[in-house]
């Protein structure tokens, strides 16, 4: 049985493939990682939003038990 071994030319075309391949994965890869970026960013503003609504709540109820 004779091997078949890779030709140049074919080895070229298999790595324009997956170049081809790669690049696309890579384009949706990043499409998603903004996505999570901006999701992560819009939680940190809630969070940063509950935490102040938190506070105030604390600070006026503080305020209101040290002044009645």
């Amino acid at each position: 049985m004779p091997s078949s071994k890779p030709t140049a030319a074919t080895v070229h075309t298999e790595l324009i493939r997956h170049e081809t391949e790669c690049a696309e994965r890579w384009k949706t890869n990043f499409k998603q990682l903004d996505k999570l970026e901006a999701s992560i960013t819009r939680m940190m503003w809630w969070m940063i939003g509950g935490l102040t609504t938190i506070g105030a709540s604390l600070l006026t109820l503080t305020l209101r038990t040290l002044f009645t």
